[in-house]
């Protein structure tokens, strides 16, 4: 893992984190900011923040595509299964930004909303991790794609 610079103020760094691309980084940087919030870490709940380009950020693999361009896999074979492990380790990172763009983008809101909202992107994480452990790679095809509705 890189490290992982976070400033003072929850919101901005849960903009910051938001924007990381490798879903261990993202993942341990989160946990970071929700210890931060539980020891009282400042958050300015009024602070009018404005996106970069890069959120959220996303890894280069998968490809995003059109639910039709992916392929079809039996789960009943280990490269459907594997596929299938993946899809739903993608689905809890999709949760896991969602749950750190609520934290940064809505100003004014009282401090328990943006804590219950790290909390959520905590308690993602298990899936991820759990799909990285069994190291599904070898078993999947080597263009494992991810359809999105575009």
């Amino acid at each position: 893992m890189k490290p992982i610079i976070l400033g003072m103020e929850l919101r901005r760094d849960a903009l910051q984190v938001l924007c990381l691309p490798d879903p261990a980084d993202k993942a341990e940087a989160a946990r970071e900011l929700y210890r931060r919030a539980q020891a009282g870490a400042p958050l300015d709940a009024a602070a009018e923040l404005h996106a970069p380009t890069t959120v959220p950020g996303r890894p280069a693999r998968p490809r995003l595509v059109p639910p039709a361009q992916v392929p079809q896999r039996s789960p009943f074979k280990p490269e459907g299964r594997a596929a299938l492990l993946h899809a739903i380790a993608h689905i809890e990172f999709n949760a896991i930004n969602l749950a750190l763009d609520a934290v940064w983008r809505f100003e004014g809101m009282p401090e328990a909303f943006h804590h219950d909202w790290l909390l959520v992107a905590v308690r993602e994480q298990p899936v991820c991790e759990v799909t990285v452990k069994l190291d599904v790679a070898p078993l999947a095809a080597t263009e494992l794609d991810v359809g999105v509705s575009v």
